[in-house]
């Protein structure tokens, strides 16, 4: 996943405006892209779906190319909204189509029994997230557009929803969170790759 990080980090950046210290990074092994405290199963101290409870309390945590291991995502985006201080804001992305490790082009994950995997094969890729709104977004077209390409037609929605074991929807997440999102499709000669990238503030209840 990294072979698309010097065009995705940068676009991320540019789109996370409100980081406020303390800073969690879930899924990340060092500070090359944010500063923050790393919470990462390769550092024994963080496994998304685990019972996870942070260190301490976080104004901002920040998860990319890493929430569709969640199996459960709903879980993930309360126990997110649980380590957060009032009025902290979630910055966390899913992605679809990034399959240069596979032969065989999917959407989601799951696509003629072959099941997506990301390091190893005991780390499966499960969740990703879904709005109708998205369809509507120039990237999500030019996602649409690309897949054709690969054999597939324009319905993307069925395509998520048929390859991909657990969707989020939006309206799931904004129970907990205030959110706004922002779309982004990497395109040859990079994978093909649509990230959708959820910016949330927490909602007291």
């Amino acid at each position: 996943m990294g072979i698309s990080n010097s065009v995705v980090f940068p676009f991320y950046k540019k789109e996370m405006v409100n980081i406020r210290p303390p800073v969690a990074l879930l899924g990340f092994t060092n500070n090359e892209y944010f500063d923050g405290d790393l919470y990462d199963r390769q550092k024994q101290n963080w496994e998304i779906n685990g019972k996870w409870k942070l260190n301490k309390m976080y104004n901002t945590i920040i998860c990319t190319r890493c929430a569709y291991f969640s199996k459960d995502p709903e879980d993930f985006i309360k126990r997110c909204r649980e380590n957060l201080n009032s009025g902290g804001r979630l910055y966390v992305d899913w992605g679809i189509g990034d399959h240069w490790r596979f032969q065989n082009f999917k959407v989601g994950w799951v696509k003629d029994g072959e099941h997506e995997f990301a390091y190893g094969s005991d780390n499966l890729l499960w969740s990703g997230v879904w709005d109708d709104s998205i369809l509507d977004h120039v990237e999500c077209k030019k996602f649409q557009n690309e897949i054709q390409k690969k054999g597939y037609g324009r319905d993307l929605k069925k395509y998520i929803y048929d390859e991909i074991p657990h969707v989020i929807e939006l309206s799931s997440i904004n129970r907990y969170f205030r959110t706004e999102y922002s779309v982004l499709t990497l395109t040859n000669p990079l994978p093909l790759t649509m990230y959708v990238l959820i910016k949330g503030e927490k909602i007291e209840k």
